[in-house]
C-alpha cells in the first residue's frame, strides 16, 4: 500500500465555466484548455482525447500505484491557465484535490485557510467572511468597495464575500495562490487568488457518488453527484449538497438556539463536443442558506458592563434571535476551440448574490423602556440615577439589519499558444457589477450624557464596469532556464450613490449634513470616479536538476479605489473616494524533492510593499461623541517565509506540514486622528507565526479494506484584529486539533469515517469588536466548538 499526498488535477479541468451575458457572444468563440508543459517529466498533449480513455487510464494508474514503491504523487495545477506540475510552477501555491479534502474532512474555506501559510479567515457572520493573505485583505462592507483576495469558480470571478461561505462539494481541486496575481486573472487581484475547480461531466456509463454524515449538534449532511454520457457528444452531471445542524449557542432569553445553519446547494452541467476540436461546457448553480447569528459575548469590560458577562460564552440573553439568510445563483458557459494557432477560450458568466442579516451586535438583554436622562424632563425618567440604570442592564443595544443584492455579468476571451521554446497567452476581460446595500439600526445607549434611543439607516448603491487586457509570454533559453514576462491594463469605472436618514446618536443635534453644509433629516448624494493601472510581472525560473526548481518573481497587484458611505454623518464623507491599493511583491522560491521522491520541501521568501492600503478605521467625530468608521489609505511592508513539506516516512506513515512567518507593519505616517498615528503598527489579521502539521497512518484490514488514521494540528500566533493595535483587539495564540479515522473498501466502492474537529474544545475567536458607549467593552464571536460525527460514502 502506498502512502498518498496531495493533488492530481484533471488535465481537462482548466478552471472555467460560462453562460449568461450572451450565448451569441460566445457561441462562435473558441477556447483554451491548458496546454501545459511538465518540466519534471514529459509534456502534456493538447486536451482532445476521449473522456472514457482518460478514465480507463486513471484506473490503470490506480492499480499500478497500489503495487508501486511509495512516492509522492505528481501535483498538477492550472494556476497559469495551463496544466503543469506544481513543482515547476513559479508561484507560491497550495493545492488540495478532491480525495485529500474528503480524507481530511476539509469542508469549507476556513479549513483551507488553516492549512495554508499566510492565509487568515475571520467571519463576523457566516454571510460576510473576511479574507486576509500575507497581511492584506478587506472588511469594508460598503457597496463601493472591492475585495483584496480574488475568488474564482471554474474561472468565473466571485465579487462578493457571501459566496465564499459555500460548501466544498463537487470539486476536482482547490488552488490557493499567495501574493499579487496581476497579469493573467480576469479581475485584478492584489493579495492572492483562490481557484475552485469543479468536476466535469464524464462521457462514460453513468457513475456517481453519495455521502451521508451524522454528528453532534443535530448535524445531518448529504452530498452526491451523478454523471454520464447522454449521447455520443453530450454528457451531463448534477450534484447536490445539503447541510443542516442545530446551534452552537443559545439565546437564554428566548430559549432558542443561536449559530444554527441550514444550507442547500445544487450544480448542473452539460458538456457538448460537436467536433473533435470544440468543447462547450454549460453550468448552472443555486445555493440557499438560512441560519441564526452567533452569540455576541462580552469578553471584557472596563467596568460598566462587567456584571453582565455571561458565564458561558456561547450562551447569552438577547432581545432577538435574528436571522442570516443568503442565496446565490450562477450561470456560465465555457467554449474551448483547439486550432493550429492555439487554443481559444471564451468564458461567459452571470452571478446573482443576495443576503439579509438581522442581529443584535451587542450582548446582553436591554429593557429600552428604562430611561434616565439628566438633561431631559425628569418625568420621563423611569429610574432616579445612572447608578440605578447601570445595575439593571448593559449600556447598549444595536439591532442591526443588513441587506444586500448584487449581480454581475462577465466575459473573458483568451488565446494561448501550444508547447514550444516560446509560448504565450493573451486575453480580454469585461465585467459589470451592480450592488445595492441597505443598513438599518435600532439603537439604545446609556452613556455619561444620558439615555438615547432611535433609528438610523444608510444605503449604498454602486455600479462598477471593469475592463482589462492582459498578456504573458515565456521563452526557454535552455532546457533549464525560462523567463516569463506579463503585462496587464485594468480600468474600473464606478457610479456610486449613498443616502442616510434617521436620528443620529453621534453629534450634537442628531441630524445629518448635506453637501451644502445644511443640517438635514436625510440626504442622498451621487458621484462617479475611475481608476486604471498597468500591472507588470516577471518570472525567472531555473530547473537546476530533475528534483530542484528555483524561481524569482516580481509582480504588481492592483485593487481599484472606491467609496465608503457606511453610516456617514456628512454627505461629503460619503462621496469622498479612497485611493486604489497597490502591491509590489518580490519573491524567491524553491521546490525540491529528494530521497527517491519520498520527501518534498517547497518554500517562498517574499517582500511586499503596499501603497495606499484601504483600511477601515475608527475616527473621532467629536469631543463627546462615539467614533465613526471611515476608510483611509496607508502604506506598509509585509515580509516573510512560507514552507510546505510532505514526507513519506514509511510505506504506511506520512507527515504533511506548513509553516508561515509574517512580519508586517505600516511604514509611512498613517494619521487617523490628531494624536493617533498608525506608523509602526502591525497590520491587522497578520499573525507572526502559523503552523500546521498532520500525520497519516495507513494499514490494511484483511478481507475488509484499507484503514487510515489522520490527526491534524493547527496553530496561529497572537495578532491584532484592528490596525489600531489596541490591546483589547489582540487575539491570543490559538490552536485546534482534528482527527479522522477512515475505512475504505479495497475497490473504493464504499468508505466509513469517524471524525472530530477542535477535539480539545478550544474557545477560538472568529471576530472581535471594541466599542464604548460608557466604558470600553469587547464583543466576541467564536468559531465552532468540538464537533464529531460519522460519514458514510458510496461510489457507483
Amino acid at each position: 500500500m502506498m502512502a498518498k499526498a496531495y493533488l492530481t488535477t484533471d488535465r481537462l479541468n482548466n478552471r472555467m465555466h460560462p453562460i449568461a451575458l450572451g450565448i451569441a457572444l460566445a457561441i462562435g468563440s473558441y477556447s483554451t484548455t491548458a496546454i501545459a508543459q511538465d518540466k519534471d517529466h514529459t509534456s502534456h498533449e493538447q486536451v482532445q482525447k476521449q473522456h472514457h480513455d482518460a478514465a480507463e487510464q486513471a484506473r490503470v494508474d490506480q492499480e499500478a500505484e497500489r503495487n508501486a514503491a511509495p512516492a509522492i504523487e505528481v501535483i498538477q495545477v492550472t494556476a497559469r491557465h495551463r496544466v503543469e506540475s506544481m513543482q515547476s510552477t513559479p508561484i507560491a501555491i497550495t493545492a488540495f484535490n478532491a480525495e485529500q479534502m474528503k480524507d481530511a474532512k476539509i469542508e469549507g474555506l476556513g479549513d483551507i485557510a488553516g492549512r495554508t501559510p499566510g492565509f487568515q479567515m475571520n467571519a463576523y457572520t457566516s454571510s460576510e467572511p473576511e479574507l486576509f493573505m500575507r497581511g492584506i485583505g478587506s472588511d469594508i462592507e460598503s457597496a463601493g468597495a472591492a475585495a483584496a483576495i480574488g475568488m474564482y469558480v471554474d474561472g468565473v470571478y466571485v465579487s462578493r464575500g457571501t459566496a465564499s461561505a459555500m460548501d466544498l462539494y463537487d470539486l476536482q481541486s482547490v488552488e490557493v495562490l499567495r501574493g499579487p496575481q496581476g497579469t493573467l486573472y480576469g479581475k485584478n487581484v492584489v493579495g492572492g487568488a483562490i481557484n475552485f475547480i469543479t468536476k466535469k461531466p464524464q462521457f462514460d456509463e453513468a457513475e456517481g457518488s453519495g455521502e451521508v454524515t451524522m454528528g453532534n449538534y443535530g448535524l445531518w449532511e448529504a452530498k452526491g453527484y451523478v454523471t454520464g454520457g447522454l449521447s455520443d457528444n453530450l454528457a451531463g452531471k448534477i450534484a447536490y449538497s445539503g447541510y443542516m445542524r442545530d446551534g452552537y449557542g443559545e439565546n437564554t432569553y428566548t430559549g432558542n438556539e443561536a449559530d444554527s445553519l441550514d444550507r442547500n446547494s445544487t450544480r448542473a452541467q452539460l458538456l457538448y463536443t460537436p467536433a473533435d476540436d470544440l468543447e462547450i461546457l454549460f453550468s448552472a448553480g443555486h445555493s440557499q442558506s438560512k441560519g441564526v447569528p452567533r452569540v455576541k459575548h462580552i469578553g471584557y469590560s472596563a467596568g460598566r458592563n462587567a456584571p453582565f458577562i455571561s458565564d458561558d460564552p456561547r450562551k447569552d440573553e438577547n432581545s432577538i434571535d435574528g436571522h442570516e439568510n443568503s442565496q446565490t445563483d450562477s450561470l456560465s458557459m465555457k467554449i474551448d476551440w483547439f486550432t493550429d494557432v492555439g487554443t481559444f477560450t471564451s468564458i461567459t458568466a452571470y452571478r446573482d448574490n443576495e443576503y439579509d442579516i438581522y442581529e443584535n451586535a451587542a450582548a446582553g438583554l436591554v429593557d429600552s423602556s428604562q430611561v434616565f436622562d439628566p438633561w431631559g424632563d425628569p418625568a420621563d425618567n423611569t429610574v432616579g440615577s445612572d447608578e440605578e440604570l447601570a445595575a439593571l442592564q448593559p449600556d447598549d443595544e444595536w439591532l442591526s439589519t443588513k441587506a444586500e443584492q448584487s449581480s454581475q455579468i462577465s466575459q473573458e476571451f483568451r488565446l494561448a499558444s501550444g508547447d514550444g521554446a516560446f509560448s504565450w497567452l493573451g486575453g480580454l476581460f469585461f465585467m459589470q457589477e451592480d450592488i445595492s446595500r441597505q443598513e438599518d439600526v435600532d439603537y439604545w445607549f446609556h452613556t455619561q450624557w444620558g439615555t438615547t434611543a432611535g433609528n438610523v439607516a444608510n444605503t449604498t448603491d454602486n455600479t462598477t464596469t471593469s475592463y482589462a487586457a492582459f498578456g504573458q509570454a515565456s521563452y526557454e533559453f535552455t532546457d533549464a532556464l525560462t523567463v516569463t514576462a506579463g503585462l496587464r491594463y485594468s480600468r474600473d469605472d464606478k457610479d456610486f450613490t449613498a443616502g442616510a436618514s434617521g436620528r443620529r446618536f453621534d453629534n450634537w443635534d442628531n441630524m445629518h449634513e448635506d453637501l451644502d453644509g445644511n443640517r438635514v433629516d436625510s440626504y442622498t448624494v451621487s458621484t462617479t470616479d475611475s481608476w486604471s493601472e498597468w500591472t507588470p510581472s516577471l518570472n525567472v525560473d531555473y530547473q537546476a536538476t530533475r528534483d530542484m526548481f528555483f524561481y524569482y518573481s516580481l509582480a504588481k497587484g492592483y485593487k481599484s479605489g472606491g467609496f465608503n458611505g457606511e453610516g456617514m454623518e456628512k454627505a461629503v464623507e460619503a462621496v469622498m473616494p479612497f485611493a486604489p491599493e497597490i502591491a509590489w511583491n518580490n519573491e524567491i522560491g524553491f521546490k525540491t524533492q529528494s530521497f527517491e521522491n519520498r520527501f518534498r520541501l517547497n518554500g517562498a521568501i517574499f517582500y511586499t510593499e503596499y501603497t495606499d492600503m484601504q483600511n477601515q478605521v475608527w475616527v473621532e467625530t467629536g469631543e463627546n461623541t462615539p467614533d465613526n468608521l471611515q476608510t483611509m489609505n496607508g502604506s506598509g511592508v509585509a515580509k516573510g517565509v512560507e514552507l510546505e513539506m510532505i514526507a513519506l516516512l514509511t510505506e504506511s506513515f506520512s507527515l504533511n506540514g506548513s509553516y508561515g512567518y509574517l512580519n508586517s507593519e505600516f511604514t509611512d505616517d498613517f494619521i487617523v486622528n490628531e494624536d493617533e498615528n498608525y506608523k509602526g503598527n502591525t497590520m491587522r489579521r497578520a499573525p507572526e507565526h502559523t503552523f500546521n502539521i498532520y500525520a497519516n497512518y495507513e494499514w490494511e484490514i484483511e478481507s475488509l479494506g484499507d484503514a487510515s488514521a489522520r490527526i491534524n494540528y493547527q496553530y496561529q500566533d497572537e495578532y491584532f484584529f484592528d490596525n489600531s493595535n489596541d490591546p483589547l483587539t489582540q487575539v491570543d495564540s490559538e490552536f485546534s486539533v482534528d482527527m479522522v479515522l477512515t475505512l475504505k473498501s479495497f475497490d473504493d466502492t464504499w468508505a466509513l469515517q469517524l471524525w472530530g474537529k477542535n477535539l480539545t474544545d478550544e474557545l477560538n475567536i472568529g471576530s472581535t469588536t471594541v466599542y464604548a458607549a460608557w466604558d470600553d467593552t469587547v464583543y466576541n464571536a467564536y468559531k465552532p466548538p468540538r464537533t464529531y460525527g460519522v460519514t458514510f460514502s458510496y461510489n457507483f
